[in-house]
């Protein structure tokens, strides 16, 4: 191979290398995924925990990524609806100021394409699969 050939083929890799590909890639491993963090291990523990049969405890904590970087989070019985983005292995949503969400925004860490840990606190969020939270 020539060296003008070579360096051509060495800059280019230098810069497909830098190219944010990843932050695409982890933007489309959201996209459509819904994640739980649950407060019972099974729905049979959250039903017996119900305090009385006309008022329904939450039984979990919801988050949504949808397409155009849209996301809707679920902390206790109200959705907030805002937007995300990845930064590293970081996925920060941002939202209005509200009395859940003072600040405007949450963090969540990437563990792996079915798991996500909240900052703030810790908990572990997984991916729903199917029509059940409990799987």
């Amino acid at each position: 191979m020539k060296p003008k050939t070579q360096i051509f083929l060495l800059i280019l890799m230098l810069i497909t290398a830098c190219s944010p590909v990843g932050t695409s890639a982890r933007q489309n491993m959201l996209q459509n995924k819904s994640f739980a963090h649950l407060y019972f291990e099974t729905e049979e523990e959250c039903l017996a925990a119900q305090p009385e049969p006309d008022f329904f405890q939450n039984c979990h904590q919801q988050i949504d990524f949808m397409k155009d970087k849209k996301v809707r989070i679920m902390l206790t019985d109200i959705l907030w609806d805002g937007n995300y983005k990845t930064q590293g292995n970081l996925i920060i949503l941002t939202f209005e100021p509200n009395f859940e969400i003072p600040t405007g925004e949450i963090l969540f860490e990437i563990v792996n394409p079915s798991r996500l840990i909240k900052t703030d606190d810790n908990t572990i969020w997984k991916k729903i699969s199917g029509d059940s939270i409990w799987k």
